[in-house]
């Protein structure tokens, strides 16, 4: 029987070029080591990437068993980190750029199928790695997706409030509902699944952290509060119930989505978040920006002169 997972860096470059091409996927988990408050440590992003990449990959071995799934190492490369002590940014250039040229590679030598886990909220870095795979889809003729922007956001949005409310088992309470739509970063969710994963890297003061959120107005100006400890949301909340029961919800939407992907479906605009629409998020915002002032003076000051 064959080994139907494979690490890239164990292979020969023999051993890769005899893989059917349009039946092996390629993954790499992707995210930035980033501050996540007193009570967790910096690589939260990847260990969650990393962990719901690998349950996807048991799920997409079982119900397409014809297929070989194909891991690059984690990486630790991320934009829109809390600028604290232990978060490192990239320029968003530079995640776009990475994914672009490694699916160029897989895409010359014929592979269709290259998925990207991350675990990462940050908007330019979502929007970096949908620009990346939407922009290597169409110039190497193969299927690059970006999942984590459109699960992220409908996640956060309520949308699978149901289906989170039945695998718990009962109806979340007003307040539970309304700190839901208020936490963001290394609050209530993440600490919940990190309390799963590697409960014993989660300090035990979680329980004791106050609830601290920050206006959307504070964020853009980058006020920062005297009570702030780089945390966004309410840890004190943290539940294995609760980690369990949202990402059974989130692996299943993902699942829906890659399989359509591997059937060949027309996803269309699915696999985008609305942050994508946001034009001051792209990569190419300020360059383009700069560019424009520049034109529009020349043209002013071309006409002043010829008055």
């Amino acid at each position: 029987m064959k080994n139907q997972l494979l690490r890239i860096e164990n292979l020969s470059y023999p051993e890769l070029d005899a893989l059917d091409r349009s039946k092996t996927l390629f993954i790499l988990s992707i995210s930035p080591l980033e501050e996540h408050g007193p009570h967790m440590p910096l690589g939260v992003d990847l260990f969650i990437s990393k962990y719901m990449s690998e349950q996807l990959q048991e799920r997409i071995l079982a119900k397409h068993p014809e297929f070989t799934i194909v891991l690059f190492p984690p990486l630790f490369l991320g934009v829109g980190a809390i600028p604290w002590l232990g978060s490192f940014n990239s320029k968003q250039r530079v995640i776009r750029s990475v994914i672009e040229d490694w699916a160029a590679v897989l895409g010359k030598y014929g592979f269709k199928y290259f998925l990207l886990s991350n675990g990462h909220g940050g908007p330019r870095h979502v929007v970096a790695l949908e620009e990346a795979a939407r922009s290597a889809s169409k110039k190497h003729n193969m299927t690059v997706v970006s999942l984590s922007g459109r699960i992220a956001y409908e996640f956060l949005t309520g949308k699978y409030l149901k289906e989170i409310e039945t695998e718990l088992g009962r109806p979340f309470t007003v307040i539970e509902k309304r700190k839901f739509f208020k936490d963001s970063h290394a609050g209530w969710w993440e600490t919940s699944v990190m309390l799963m994963l590697f409960p014993d890297l989660v300090n035990k003061n979680f329980a004791q952290l106050p609830d601290f959120t920050i206006s959307w107005r504070d964020r853009l100006f980058k006020k920062k509060k005297d009570a702030d400890q780089g945390y966004r949301g309410f840890p004190a909340m943290a539940s294995t119930d609760f980690a369990s029961a949202t990402v059974k919800v989130l692996l299943d939407k993902s699942m829906e989505l890659i399989g359509d992907m591997l059937y060949g479906h027309d996803l269309g605009n699915r696999l985008h978040s609305p942050l994508y629409n946001i034009w001051f998020l792209r990569t190419n915002f300020f360059r383009y920006g700069v560019t424009f002032t520049i034109f529009l003076f020349l043209c002013v000051l071309y006409f002043i002169t010829d008055m």
